[in-house]
């Protein structure tokens, strides 16, 4: 277990959900240094009412956007980044950060790449849908698999519900995962990544859940009021 607090950083180009999320979480929100978002907009407004430090950095351009966020990281001395950047990172910048930018993507990957995987997975009929948490490599959407979960599609239930237990289950694995980075029990061997001491005895999440608080972590529940 490392005995000092690891430095993350958030890069956000989406409305900043799951971020909003998780941020509610003292452990995870005490280690987060700053939200680097490609616009000024909703998620601004969301890690600010966390207290979090935002930069905002309006580059159209990747090249230019991933050197400026490079740059940005390197001064906050940030050890790991949490990616909902929709764009892939120029090269340069998953050279620097080899190994240490996560991306979180709504479906099991490596099925259904790209901007809208989960209504890619809907669309397809699938019986499963998902989220897969991948450190980035030279692929877009093809990275280093760190943890996978499944949520089974019900036909006969709204989307949205199924929608809401993917969100869930991205909120927990995040959460998960930053606390097995912390108590460093990541590592990585070629393409595979290691969880020390890592189970593999839940249906949805693999390998399993093992901190409490993302085991446990409910956010408000849309549909509460129709069950």
């Amino acid at each position: 277990m490392s005995n000092n607090a690891l430095r993350f950083g958030m890069v956000v180009s989406t409305a900043g959900s799951v971020m909003n999320e998780v941020l509610r979480n003292r452990f995870f929100r005490s280690r987060v240094q700053m939200v680097i978002t490609s616009t000024a907009g909703a998620a601004c407004d969301k890690a600010r009412a966390h207290g979090v430090d935002v930069e905002v950095l309006e580059e159209q351009d990747v090249e230019l956007f991933s050197e400026r966020c490079a740059g940005t990281l390197r001064e906050r001395r940030v050890d790991y980044v949490f990616s909902f950047y929709t764009q892939f990172f120029s090269r340069a910048f998953r050279t620097a950060f080899t190994d240490r930018v996560l991306n979180f993507h709504p479906s099991l990957l490596p099925a259904f790449k790209g901007a809208d995987g989960f209504g890619d997975t809907v669309a397809y009929q699938s019986r499963f849908a998902g989220n897969t948490i991948e450190f980035i490599a030279d692929v877009m959407d093809e990275g280093k698999i760190i943890m996978q979960t499944v949520c089974p599609v019900d036909t006969n239930a709204l989307v949205e519900r199924t929608r809401h237990q993917v969100f869930v289950q991205q909120c927990r694995a995040l959460l998960q995962v930053a606390r097995w980075l912390q108590d460093g029990r990541v590592s990585v061997d070629g393409r595979a990544v290691l969880i020390a001491r890592a189970r593999f005895d839940s249906p949805s999440f693999s390998p399993s859940l093992d901190w409490a608080e993302a085991a446990q972590w409910a956010p408000p529940d849309p549909f509460a009021a129709t069950l």
